[in-house]
């Protein structure tokens, strides 16, 4: 039986690049004689603003800064994805087989960038089909026509397993579709760790990471001062910032292996929480609209949300996640045992 994997794998967002890759090295690892692939096709419009918008710039300064950028992550790709991007929606006319939907937002009918794509919903693919953690992202059910609800409903209801990585997924599935769903951990907590892949091995415990570009004068003023109290050198990583010391390019692999050797981190980002708590980092994160649906669950199951950055945030409180880690093991054995035990059961029915 052939694994095939339906999410956005080739974009350029770190969160969506590592979730891919984490699923497929899991399932590489756990299933030896089966072959893994990802499904080819890609939205058009999502690749485009991920990997050309940035280099479509007047500036020529920041015109070769998204050039270096585009490389540094097409050849990241080229080694550790090693399928191209496809437009064209290929029916899977083959039975028997197994096609996993997700992670990352796959049913957001609302992305402004290829709203509702029936192919993430398993139009025409016969094969079995599992979900894990896919999400509705900020997607309202109210918006939605009725013959498109009826539509979605009918595909979702011939998945043999779903999992969501979100509650407020878990509920659009259980009020809005009458189906029941597990929350599982995003893909990156699959396997614990991976760094013999990881290149230039940093050490440096001076750096303040910033990853994303969602923060109030308030919250940069605050880390501004931090970082010159602390003498730190401020990092801003995979999203520009003006305010950051400097703004630099690397792979996924270099951006973990930066994180995890920072001093403290903060984030807007749905995957910079994540890796923060994957790789026990002293991080803060500020609170992006678009990304609360599909953040807030884990925050409250973690008892992370005191870590949000407001005006009497203290940065030098650290967090004690030997508290965190008793809940978050369960959460990954489970998370586990829902993909191996729902492939498992696929393959008796064949």
């Amino acid at each position: 039986m052939n694994i095939n994997i339906a999410t956005f794998f080739y974009g350029n967002n770190y969160g969506a690049l590592l979730q891919s890759y984490y699923l497929k090295k899991f399932l590489e690892k756990k299933y030896l004689n089966k072959n893994i692939n990802f499904y080819d096709y890609q939205p058009k419009k999502l690749i485009l603003r991920e990997e050309y918008t940035p280099i479509i710039k007047k500036n020529p300064k920041k015109f070769f800064e998204g050039i270096i950028r585009f490389y540094k992550l097409r050849n990241w790709k080229n080694t550790n994805i090693r399928t191209k991007p496809a437009f064209k929606k290929k029916i899977n006319t083959s039975v028997g087989h197994l096609s996993i939907y997700g992670s990352d937002e796959i049913w957001n009918f609302s992305n402004p960038f290829f709203g509702y794509d029936d192919y993430f919903f398993g139009k025409n693919d016969k094969n079995f089909k599992i979900s894990y953690a896919a999400s509705f992202g900020r997607a309202n059910p109210k918006n939605l026509k009725k013959d498109i609800k009826s539509e979605m409903k009918k595909f979702l209801e011939d998945f043999s397993f779903i999992s969501v990585r979100d509650e407020y997924s878990w509920k659009i599935l259980k009020f809005d579709f009458g189906i029941n769903s597990e929350i599982v951990l995003d893909p990156t907590f699959l396997i614990e760790d991976d760094f013999e892949k990881f290149e230039n091995q940093i050490q440096n415990k001076n750096n303040c990471i910033i990853y994303g570009n969602y923060f109030s004068k308030q919250q940069i003023q605050k880390i501004l001062k931090f970082c010159n109290e602390n003498k730190l050198k401020l990092l801003s990583i995979g999203y520009y910032n003006n305010w950051a010391e400097n703004n630099i390019k690397l792979n996924p692999f270099e951006f973990l292996q930066l994180l995890k050797s920072s001093k403290i981190f903060f984030t807007s980002m749905f995957h910079g929480v994540q890796f923060a708590v994957k790789f026990n980092l002293n991080f803060w994160y500020s609170i992006d609209p678009y990304r609360f649906n599909k953040l807030n669950y884990f925050l409250k199951v973690l008892n992370l949300k005191n870590r949000e950055i407001k005006d009497n945030s203290n940065f030098n409180e650290e967090i004690d996640f030997m508290d965190k880690e008793i809940k978050l093991d369960k959460w990954k054995k489970f998370s586990r045992e829902f993909l191996i035990n729902s492939i498992d059961a696929v393959e008796k029915k064949r």
